[in-house]
C-alpha cells in the first residue's frame, strides 16, 4: 500500500509521514516546494517519497494520485493566516479539497480517503453542558478556518466517495514558532481544553486507513480523552514551567471564548485505539526536544537563573 499525504511536509504532516513509515506503509508526501518544507522533509532521512506540488493545481494533484492506494488529506491554510487571508484559505481549504475529491471520483476507484478536519468546526462553546460530540453538538464555526473546514466536510460527504473525517483537537508541537507565540494569547485562561499528544493523533490517522472498512462513513473527534481535560491556564502554565517561566499577565490573554473544549471520544477510541500518551509525556518530550536543539545546559540555565530573575520581564515581551 502507498499512502498519499497532502500537506505531508507540515509540522504535523511529517509526524504522520513518520508514523505510516514506521508501521511499514509506503508514504508519498505532497506539499508546496518551499525551503521550510524541504528542511522538514530532510529530517525524515529519505523515509518517504516526495511530490512537490500545489493542492489548488489540478494537474499536479492528478499526477500525485498516480499509483496511490489511500489518501490522507491534511493540506490546509491554518490560523492565524486563514483569518488574515480568507480568500487564500477558501481557495486551499475548500477549493483544493474539491479538486482532490473530483479527481478521485473521475478515477472511479474507491480508495480510503481520510480528511483531517478540525474541532474549529464546532465553533466556541462556552456554555456547553457536556463534552462535545459530532453526533450531538451542532456546528457553529466562527472564523474562516472553522467555516472552510466545515464546508470541506460537507463537500466530501456529498461527493459519494468513501471517507473518514477526523476533527483534530489541541495537538501541541515540541518547538514553537512565532505564530505559536501570537496564538498563545488568543485563548482565555479559563478556556476548557483537552490535550492530544502528536503521536496519538498520528496513530488515529494511521488506524483510520488500516481499519478503513470499519471506520468509513464516520466523523470522529480525535483528542486525548477524559484524563487529558484541563483549563488553558494549567496547560500553558505547565509548558512555560518547563523553562522556568511564569504565565504572562492575565490582561494579555483574550476574553472571548475560543473554539476548543472537552470532547466525547468514546467512539473514536473504541474503533481506532489511539490514546496511549498523555500531557505529562508531552512535557517530557518538549523538554527533550528543547535540550536537543539548544544544548543540555539551556533548560538548567533557564530554570535556575533566567526564569527566576528575568521571567516576568520575558513573558511581558511575548
Amino acid at each position: 500500500m502507498q499512502v498519499l499525504i497532502t500537506g505531508g511536509a507540515g509540522r504535523l504532516g511529517t509526524t504522520i509521514c513518520r508514523a505510516f513509515y514506521e508501521d511499514g506503509i509506503d508514504v508519498c508526501a505532497f506539499d508546496l516546494d518551499t525551503p521550510q518544507n524541504r528542511r522538514r522533509i530532510r529530517e525524515l532521512n529519505g523515509a518517504v517519497k516526495v511530490f512537490w506540488g500545489d493542492i489548488t493545481d489540478r494537474d499536479s494533484v492528478r499526477r500525485a494520485l498516480e499509483g496511490i492506494d489511500a489518501v490522507v488529506h491534511m493540506a490546509a491554510v491554518l490560523p492565524p493566516v486563514a483569518d488574515a487571508q480568507p480568500e487564500l484559505a477558501r481557495k486551499v481549504n475548500v477549493g483544493g479539497t474539491r479538486i482532490l475529491v473530483d479527481l478521485l471520483r473521475e478515477n472511479g476507484r474507491q480508495i480510503p480517503f481520510v480528511f483531517t478536519s478540525s474541532a474549529a468546526t464546532f465553533g466556541p462553546t462556552p456554555d456547553a453542558g457536556a463534552p462535545l460530540s459530532p453526533d450531538m453538538t451542532q456546528c457553529r464555526p466562527r472564523g474562516t478556518y472553522g467555516e472552510t473546514k466545515l464546508e470541506a466536510e460537507d463537500l466530501i460527504r456529498e461527493s459519494g466517495i468513501e471517507h473518514v473525517i477526523l476533527r483534530l483537537s489541541a495537538t501541541m508541537y515540541f518547538i514553537f514558532e512565532l505564530s505559536d507565540i501570537k496564538r498563545m494569547f488568543t485563548l482565555p485562561l479559563d478556556q476548557r481544553i483537552e490535550y492530544c499528544h502528536p503521536d496519538d493523533t498520528a496513530r488515529a490517522i494511521v488506524n483510520s486507513v488500516k481499519r478503513f472498512e470499519k471506520a468509513k462513513g464516520n466523523t470522529f473527534v480525535i483528542s486525548g480523552g477524559p484524563e487529558q481535560r484541563m483549563l488553558y491556564k494549567d496547560m500553558i502554565g505547565a509548558i512555560l514551567g518547563v523553562m522556568g517561566l511564569p504565565v504572562p499577565p492575565p490582561g494579555k490573554f483574550s476574553k472571548e471564548a475560543y473554539y476548543l473544549d472537552w470532547y466525547d471520544t468514546a467512539r473514536s477510541q473504541e474503533l481506532l485505539e489511539y490514546q496511549k500518551r498523555n500531557f505529562t509525556d508531552y512535557l517530557q518530550d518538549f523538554a527533550s526536544e528543547v535540550s536537543r536543539r539548544y544544548g543540555s545546559r539551556f533548560l538548567p540555565f533557564m530554570r535556575r537563573f533566567a526564569g527566576p530573575v528575568f521571567g516576568k520581564l520575558v513573558v511581558r515581551l511575548f
